[in-house]
């Protein structure tokens, strides 16, 4: 190579560095990841229905509880990487600067999302939004940083568009977004500058290596993921259902009772408000002491608990008309459960 040559290759590689001056620290990715991780986790377990029955009370617990997590990580992430900067003597690029606060943005965005989806709804998508999000800040960091980066931000975008648009029940999305922020940002950190960026064929397989590290902890869990059959005598509803540990058998055609609970400074609901609806399929009840405790099982299929997301109620369409001259709202409503699919 001439001299003119070496020069101009030089000259175009400070230009990419410096196009490219972004730089991860290892400290931000153990941080984001495993805060990110750990909420994803176990905020399901911590912020219950149980501990908080208002609707309000536990909105307002999650929105506290995300903020000082999140802020918390946020201003240590900060001040570390500023002494990091420091004692090497290096100035914070301002991209860097910029991306960092797009970052508090996005994840400003999902705690307030997570916030509002207690009063306006889409909870089924909540996981699916984070990884989403999660991708966009990563996406962003690659834009002046690794190509591999960019990748992987991509990469986890679709796997929060294909995990909702799949409709795969919410505790897998849940634990793959577990995934996305535990393992993926570590993961990400170490790959990308063990990947040079002119070798787009290591980069596929960097790539193909992350996704693989990344989807097999809740595929996994899928399948080893087994709620424990309940204990005790199998109790009918022609007999009495005596005390202790036992399953309720429900055969179809089982009329069941609804009771409809509505809060509305629209219209009045009376208390007694109440429906009836018929089984189609077998459902075994899990009971405790006469009353149900949270697991089930319907026709032959696994046994399942409430808490596993898998059973959802959609109400798509509300048509208000005229019935003999008497106003009429009609609800129409999908009541199902992703476990058994669309079976009549």
């Amino acid at each position: 190579m001439s001299p003119v040559h070496e020069q101009l290759h030089s000259i175009q590689a400070m230009l990419t560095a410096g196009h490219r001056s972004v730089r991860l620290e290892r400290h931000s990715l153990l941080l984001r990841g495993g805060v990110g991780g750990f909420l994803i986790g176990a905020t399901d377990w911590i912020i219950t229905i149980e501990r908080f029955p208002e609707v309000s009370q536990r909105a307002l617990v999650l929105l506290l509880w995300l903020s000082v997590w999140l802020g918390g990580m946020s201003l240590l992430d900060h001040w570390l990487s500023r002494r990091r900067r420091q004692q090497r003597e290096e100035s914070l690029p301002f991209a860097q600067a910029q991306i960092t606060r797009a970052w508090w943005m996005l994840l400003s965005i999902g705690t307030l999302s997570s916030f509002a989806m207690f009063f306006y709804g889409g909870g089924a998508m909540i996981y699916s939004l984070w990884i989403v999000l999660l991708g966009l800040g990563i996406y962003l960091f690659g834009l002046f940083s690794r190509p591999l980066i960019e990748w992987i931000g991509l990469a986890t975008i679709l796997l929060g568009v294909l995990g909702l648009a799949s409709g795969l029940p919410h505790v897998t999305t849940r634990w793959l977004g577990a995934s996305c922020f535990a393992l993926g940002m570590p993961l990400c950190g170490w790959l990308a500058p063990r990947i040079p960026d002119d070798r787009p064929v290591q980069r596929i397989a960097a790539l193909l290596l992350w996704l693989g590290v990344v989807v097999t902890p809740p595929l996994l869990s899928v399948r080893l993921h087994h709620t424990p059959l309940p204990d005790g005598p199998d109790f009918r509803l022609e007999a009495p259902i005596s005390a202790g540990p036992g399953v309720l058998l429900l055969p179809a055609g089982t009329p069941v009772k609804v009771r409809l609970d509505f809060d509305s400074p629209l219209v009045h609901f009376p208390p007694e408000l109440a429906g009836q609806m018929q089984l189609s399929l077998p459902l075994a009840v899990a009971m405790q002491d006469g009353v149900p405790e949270g697991r089930f099982r319907f026709a032959d299929g696994e046994w399942r608990s409430i808490r596993d997301g898998v059973i959802h109620l959609n109400i798509d369409r509300i048509t208000p008309q005229l019935d003999h001259g008497q106003p009429e709202v009609q609800i129409h409503g999908r009541f199902h459960s992703k476990d058994i699919g669309e079976q009549p």
